[in-house]
């Protein structure tokens, strides 16, 4: 498992020189010669890890020798990289070191080598004792390697909500919920035990057309061990689309909910109910007409369904019988493009039974473990060789041994990847930009020669997914993960195994920092708004901070710090930075707090970061830092604030060959003559321009021949019409494209004009926003032509008629309409027959067209109007379409 953490430390010695005079000190005084020594022993702790990773080790004594051995390659990382940060101000060079003849003839006289030495001699004497422990206690071999081998072919994941097969659980369930016996409102419960389906069988109801027919649109609220009656308020007046003056007033939020719930019969779901108060604090906001309303919660813990209101015993959902437990497990061990023509052989069908039988009927535990046999080879000894390994058992209730096996049978590098897991909250969706460029910051993703670390960071998340290890929770448009979450059974796994190794500790309140003397890592999962978020027990060689409430911090106080990531979006929680200074270290930066009137300060902490990667301030008030950011020539993302939009594009003279992110920065200014600068690597574009030339930005993304998403704002004497896309190199790759002439916000239509043609617009775009148009013919006759455009915004535009054809946007799966002037919409029959989400505002007097009906995949219609006959139009469609959510103002 630290194979990658040892490897990282070697390369660290392989560089070890800092300066030529200081190495030529370090030959002098023999410290090179121990360095050179301890890298040898290195390399040997280096294989002995990897083989017991590769031989899966489950002896104690191993297992601790593999643990002592991490903390010595902690240690090392620790002594170097201190001694690089201490380095130039012990020495001060020029000064004592500045000629070699001025040296003191012995070490101690300069402490600050002298103490390096001895701690180098002190890891060394500890290899030593470690070695003398594996002798004494006769650690020879770690044992036989009896690892399957892996199957080369990715597997494609199945839907886990559709194979678990709860069908007559959800009908027993959707039943209590639309029993006319009882009228007024009722709490319907289901419990059951980590790992046995509860949330899955929660979103079969949520999903089931009887619940769509009679409730408005479900409300699902996920609430966890520790829950926040605000922030739950919050996230149910976000779901009834309900705006308040005044987020943060609990009352005014509990009345407003109560005022928008009387008006229709409702369903609210709570997933993951903890505590037994729960339901005496949030009734408040639960009005009771008689109309049948409900509310379902699921849990672990009966006592919790029975202080609930409920008319109706709690459903306790059982395991699943043998039948079911094989079908599940064999669904995901052997996935239909490897089924056997002839079935399953009666070798492997007797393994199966016995895997099976050792789940006890525990779905995540079938999942997972038959994710895990997926990867291996489809042959007896494959599947026999994992089975002889397997010593643990499953009492009914939980399933950590099922999951630690998959866990152990993950490659070196994703084990530690698995592990940064335990950072996020319970049931949080992770952002998965976020989470690889940590990944990346923190070197746990190796090098290829053919991908960015950031593609092969993205292969590992994908692994890790088809082993059912992790959940994705939203795919953008283009088949990529765009967010993911792990199941609590999982969480606790990794909290444990990264808590085993100091690899990751979590803090949920501010004395865990007491057990964070040793850890590497910190996950600060609580608010504060006092120091005593910096604890004095904390370690001062913490190399990432991951910080999802409030608080103030210190950046002075942890000098090694590789990732410092302010992870929350909520305006409300803020981390305000104090001390700028030190962290030579620091690979990520994410920020959300303000830091206007600190510009120059900032900045120049920016600046003296030598390997700063990703630089995230999207949602910080700042003012312009291009004077100091576009210095940094390590950098490969960055995103500035979406509310300012102040930082100038890089100038000419900028070197970010390695940079593939760039995220609202403003060319305000018209750019040198001698060409743009060398950003060539550069994937996502988001620009603000003025005063920008039609020539300027055809220079600029000429050299983006990497380019995917681009994204022109509040353009100025650019005429889009005149582009001619397929000259740029990257043509054939765009997949997302926005432009807007303004800014989206702005109220007036658009009123430049623009004529579309086949040609106008790459061919292979899936999203497509366009603002600030006035189309001369309508636009939708070639956009449909569009094959893979599958996301579609107009925003300010305006048109004499818009007409989608029979056979029109093959692929789209939503169109929104904003703020724009259309006369009419005609839609034959046969168009956009994939569209899902149908958004329209302030396009009065458009009239809803009649064919809206005939669209077969239409779930979400949304019709902001004044126009009366346009909102009983919408609801005599829904009328007649029961399935489709609809909205309508």
């Amino acid at each position: 498992m630290a194979e990658v953490l040892v490897g990282a430390v070697l390369k660290k010695l392989a560089n070890f020189t800092v300066d030529k005079v200081i190495e030529k000190a370090l030959s002098f005084y023999g410290i090179r010669a121990e360095v050179e020594k301890l890298s040898r022993e290195l390399n040997f702790i280096k294989a002995f890890i990897e083989d017991a990773d590769r031989k899966h080790i489950v002896e104690k004594r191993q297992m601790q020798l593999v643990k002592d051995l991490i903390d010595i390659a902690y240690e090392v990382e620790d002594a170097i990289d201190i001694f690089h940060s201490e380095c130039p101000k012990k020495l001060k060079l020029p000064g004592i070191l500045g000629r070699l003849g001025r040296l003191p003839k012995e070490i101690s006289k300069i402490p600050f080598l002298y103490q390096f030495q001895q701690e180098i001699k002190e890891i060394r004497s500890r290899i030593r004792e470690i070695n003398e422990f594996r002798e004494r206690y006769e650690i020879t071999t770690l044992g036989d390697d009896r690892i399957p081998q892996s199957n080369p072919q990715l597997i494609p994941t199945v839907d886990d909500s559709e194979i678990v097969g709860f069908e007559t659980h959800r009908d027993n369930v959707v039943k209590c919920l639309l029993d006319e016996a009882y009228r007024s409102l009722a709490v319907v419960s289901i419990v059951g035990s980590g790992g046995l389906g509860k949330t899955t069988l929660a979103r079969k109801v949520y999903n089931s057309g009887d619940v769509s027919e009679n409730f408005g649109k479900p409300i699902w609220i996920t609430i966890s061990q520790a829950y926040d009656l605000l922030k739950i308020l919050q996230d149910i007046a976000k779901n009834l689309r309900i705006s308040s003056r005044n987020t943060e007033d609990v009352n005014e939020l509990a009345e407003n909910i109560r005022e928008s719930l009387e008006k229709e019969r409702y369903l609210i779901i709570f997933d993951d109910v903890w505590a037994e108060d729960f339901w005496k604090n949030i009734k408040i906001v639960m009005p009771d007409k008689n109309n049948g309303s409900r509310v379902l919660i699921t849990t672990r813990f009966e006592n919790v369904a029975m202080k609930a209101d409920t008319k109706y015993d709690p459903y306790k959902l059982p395991t699943l019988d043998h039948e079911e437990s094989l079908n599940l497990f064999l669904k995901k061990a052997v996935p239909k493009n490897h089924q056997y023509p002839n079935g399953l052989p009666d070798e492997l069908k007797s393994l199966a039974q016995e895997f099976t039988a050792k789940c006890n009927g525990l779905p995540l535990a079938l999942i997972v473990l038959g994710s895990l046999l997926s990867t291996k080879s489809y042959d007896f000894h494959g599947w026999k060789g994992l089975l002889d390994t397997m010593s643990w058992q499953v009492d009914g209730s939980e399933c950590i041994d099922v999951i630690a096996t998959s866990y152990e049978y993950l490659p070196l590098a994703k084990k530690l990847c698995f592990l940064y897991f335990a950072a996020y909250p319970e049931d949080k969706d992770i952002l998965i930009e976020d989470l690889l460029r940590i990944w990346v910051a923190e070197r746990l993703i190796p090098q290829e020669d053919t991908r960015t670390l950031e593609e092969t960071a993205m292969c590992f998340l994908e692994d890790l997914v088809q082993r059912s290890m992790v959940q994705v929770s939203q795919k953008d448009y283009d088949g990529s993960i765009q967010s993911c979450r792990v199941h609590d059974v999982l969480r606790d796994l990794a909290i444990q195994k990264a808590k085993e190794i100091n690899f990751l500790i979590v803090c949920s309140k501010p004395n865990d920092w007491m057990s964070c003397n040793k850890a590497r890592r910190v996950a600060i999962n609580y608010s504060s708004n006092g120091n005593e978020l910096m604890g004095d027990y904390a370690n001062p060689n913490i190399r990432s901070l991951l910080l999802f409430g409030e608080s103030n911090l210190d950046c002075s106080k942890y000098k090694l710090l590789r990732v410092l990531g302010c992870m929350t979006r909520w305006i409300s929680q803020r981390v305000v930075l104090r001390n700028f200074e030190g962290l030579p270290h620091l690979r990520y930066l994410k920020l959300n707090s303000a830091i206007k009137g600190q510009e120059r300060e900032f900045g120049e902490w920016i600046r003296s970061m030598k390997y700063l990667e990703t630089l995230d301030l999207g949602y910080s008030k700042h003012g312009d830092l291009s004077k100091w950011i576009w210095q940094v020539k390590t950098l490969r993302h960055a995103i500035l604030s979406y509310d300012d939009r102040n930082t100038q594009a890089p100038p000419t003279s900028a070197d970010l060959t390695n940079l593939q992110t760039l995220i609202n920065v403003n060319y305000g200014e018209s750019r040198p003559a001698s060409g743009p600068p060398n950003i060539t690597q550069v994937r996502n574009l988001r620009i603000e321009v003025r005063n920008f030339s039609m020539e300027e930005l055809i220079t600029l993304l000429h050299n983006l021949k990497h380019l995917v998403n681009l994204s022109i704002r509040g353009i100025i004497g650019i005429n889009l019409g005149k582009i001619i896309w397929k000259n740029f190199p990257f043509y054939e790759n765009l997949k997302g494209l926005v432009i807007h002439k303004g800014y989206e916000y702005d109220d007036i239509y658009g009123n430049e004009t623009l004529v579309l043609r086949d040609d106008t617009l790459p061919p292979h775009l899936i999203n497509l926003e366009l603002g600030g148009f006035k189309f001369v013919s309508d636009p939708l006759s070639v956009l449909q032509k569009l094959q893979n455009l599958k996301k579609l915004h107009i925003f300010r535009c305006s048109a004499g008629g818009f007409k989608c054809s029979a056979g029109g946007f093959k692929q789209l799966e939503e169109l929104r309409i904003f703020n724009s002037m259309v006369d009419e919409w005609e839609i034959e029959r046969g168009a956009m027959p994939m569209l899902k989400w149908l958004d329209v505002r302030n396009c009065d007097p458009l009239r809803v067209p009649l064919e809206l009906v005939h669209l077969p995949s239409l779930k979400d219609l949304t019709w902001y109007t004044d126009i009366e006959t346009n909102k009983d139009m919408i609801r005599s469609i829904c009328k007649q379409r029961p399935e489709i959510i609809s909205k309508v103002w």
